[in-house]
């Protein structure tokens, strides 16, 4: 009876810990991701083959003349890089996809022979246990001959050795396990970090389709009104660059909240507004967006019941500069306020007059406030 459960114990656990039986589990962390469908990295190659094609074509236009169809052709192709990476970020999620649930079938799998590895090897634990109480000279006096206790003692040498290779295997199996869980949690973390990208590259074609759409309601497809519009950024660019280099009348010392002038449609203008600009010095380049001070606190804003029409950095062409002040209006005349404590300068520029578009009359009106700490702010198209 003995040598049947001796032998029914040895056959369990050759049989358990035969290579075969944790070969699958053992190579999963080696095996790695599966390569996607063929047919996808085919998409993948051509995609990115077009998107670099297209790059290519909008660095070229960038040293063209600026001409309405020259714009219009730019933001087309810009709209169409961005429609191939979205399709990017899409096949690669499916990908990603298609591999989570490999590497997530895998580690299911691979928990299983650990959790059964671990249930034989406590079993053989108790047994060892049970089996310490019994010594070799009992395991002798409790055999029927010589032989049959050499036999004994040979089944539990086998025993005793696959014991080790169970362990050297349960270990192993924890590895795998850790490593196959790690995998699982990075490409979980791929994946919403694609999702974010691709949330980002839809936000990016829905602005450059409004883009091109402003520009051809703007202009009406007329050249002669794009170059206007053009003219208008330039114009304004360049008329505060004077502004910051000193000189205008001086106004005197104002303080915050103060009334300095009215909203007014002077200029380079396409309409009544105010052009509110802040600058941490007098350079030209040292613009910042206005908003993070308004809403602080650091200084107070220059109207009050107004619609912000042009944020900070938004602009109707990749050509040009980002815009370097906040657009806002209230209603023709309203009063514009300093925005801190400062002394008040008053400027002029020339316009553009005979530009298409351009209703602002000559001379354009500014004011510029330089403040106590250094600071420059801007309120143009007064009158």
């Amino acid at each position: 009876m003995l040598k049947r459960y001796i032998f029914v114990i040895l056959l369990t656990l050759i049989t358990i810990l035969s290579p075969n039986a944790f070969a699958y589990s053992v190579s999963v962390s080696s095996s790695g991701s599966e390569l996607p469908h063929g047919s996808l990295i085919d998409q993948l190659n051509e995609n990115l083959r077009k998107q670099e094609e297209l790059r290519r074509k909008l660095s070229d236009a960038q040293a063209k003349e600026k001409t309405l169809a020259s714009e219009i052709s730019y933001l087309e192709n810009q709209i169409e890089l961005t429609k191939l990476k979205i399709e990017e970020t899409e096949n690669r999620l499916e990908q990603l996809v298609g591999d989570i649930g490999t590497v997530s079938g895998k580690l299911e799998e691979t928990k299983n022979n650990l959790d059964f590895s671990t249930e034989v090897a406590n079993t053989r634990l108790r047994q060892l246990y049970m089996e310490s109480f019994s010594g070799s000279l009992n395991r002798f006096l409790g055999s029927s001959s010589f032989n049959d206790f050499l036999t004994k003692k040979k089944y539990l040498e086998a025993i005793r050795n696959s014991d080790l290779e169970l362990l050297h295997q349960l270990d192993s199996l924890k590895n795998d396990y850790s490593q196959q869980k790690n995998e699982l949690e990075d490409k979980k973390a791929k994946e919403e970090s694609l999702k974010a990208n691709l949330e980002t590259e839809k936000a990016n074609l829905s602005s450059e389709e409004s883009s091109k759409n402003y520009l051809l309601s703007a202009t009406k497809n007329d050249e002669r009104v794009y170059q206007g519009m053009l003219a208008q950024v330039q114009n304004e660019i360049a008329t505060i660059a004077r502004l910051l280099g000193g000189g205008g009348v001086r106004l005197g010392p104002v303080r915050r909240g103060e009334y300095i002038a009215s909203q007014g449609n002077t200029g380079c203008s396409t309409g009544s507004h105010l052009h509110f600009g802040l600058y941490l010095s007098a350079s030209p380049n040292s613009h910042v967006n206005p908003l993070p001070y308004l809403n602080s606190g650091s200084i107070s804003w220059p109207m009050t019941g107004y619609t912000i029409s042009q944020y900070y950095g938004q602009q109707w062409s990749p050509f040009i500069p980002p815009h370097n002040g906040i657009d806002m209006y209230s209603y023709y005349g309203a009063p514009i306020l300093a925005a801190a404590d400062g002394v008040a300068y008053l400027n002029t520029d020339n316009g553009c007059p005979g530009v298409p578009g351009i209703t602002g009359s000559v001379p354009g009106k500014w004011i510029t406030i330089e403040h106590y700490n250094g600071w420059r702010t801007v309120y143009g198209h007064i009158q």
